[in-house]
């Protein structure tokens, strides 16, 4: 069973891992690399 703390993390991590890509996609692109 997982524990709202528990899911209040993983939640927080999987925002993280997401914004942490859309992030490094606009980097690229707004370098002109690839």
């Amino acid at each position: 069973m997982v524990t709202e703390i528990g899911f209040v993390s993983l939640l927080v991590a999987g925002l993280g891992a997401l914004a942490g890509g859309l992030v490094y996609v606009a980097v690229r692109i707004s370098r002109g690399n690839w």
